[in-house]
């Protein structure tokens, strides 16, 4: 493969999972400049110095471990060396411009959304790693039970458990059950 096919596929790699990956990245470390560094840092390493990887057929399970193992090292560094301040409080993960859409609607939707992404918070973290890779990471259980060295039953086991878990967190909020697993039936999984 010549340079240019390699910089194309690379560039296309970028793009597909770069969201994802600061998303899941972020669900592990709840620090949005850090994700967005381990992700472009993985990025990097890979142009730098295994190209080879970019045309496998296991990138996307590639992809995932290297930004999970980076984010590990993020925590472990931190508990070395702790941040004497930081204010999550104005984090907004996802920003949604609705242009035609009424206040009402923007404010449920962003609601929700908070709600949802506490209850994820609030999964035991080996059940939320695994969440978040079938959800934000579209990984298959194969390919989930691979890069976790766990068998494929476990993750069914472990995805039902955060269905389960998630779905009584709403219940808890008083939220209306139908629109929580009809956002998770949608295409375009965002957290």
């Amino acid at each position: 493969m010549d340079r240019q096919d390699l910089y194309t596929q690379f560039r296309q790699l970028f793009q597909e999972f770069y969201d994802p990956l600061c998303k899941y990245a972020f669900h592990l470390i709840t620090d949005r400049d850090g994700s967005e560094d381990i992700v472009q840092e993985v990025f990097t390493r890979i142009w730098e110095k295994q190209q080879e990887v970019i045309s496998s057929p296991k990138i996307r399970a590639y992809l995932f471990q290297a930004v999970r193992n980076s984010c590990f090292n993020f925590l472990e560094q931190k508990k070395r060396f702790p941040v004497a301040s930081a204010d999550w409080d104005n984090e907004d993960e996802t920003a949604v411009s609705w242009d035609t859409a009424d206040e009402a609607a923007e404010d449920n939707l962003q609601a929700y959304r908070e709600l949802l992404k506490n209850g994820i918070d609030q999964l035991p973290p080996k059940c939320r790693e695994v969440f978040l890779l079938s959800r934000s990471g579209h990984l298959s259980n194969q390919e989930i039970a691979d890069n976790l060295g766990i068998s494929v039953n476990t993750v069914n086991n472990q995805t039902w458990k955060a269905m389960k878990l998630l779905k009584a967190f709403v219940q808890k909020a008083r939220i209306w059950v139908l629109p929580f697993f009809s956002f998770f039936l949608q295409d375009n999984r965002s957290f």
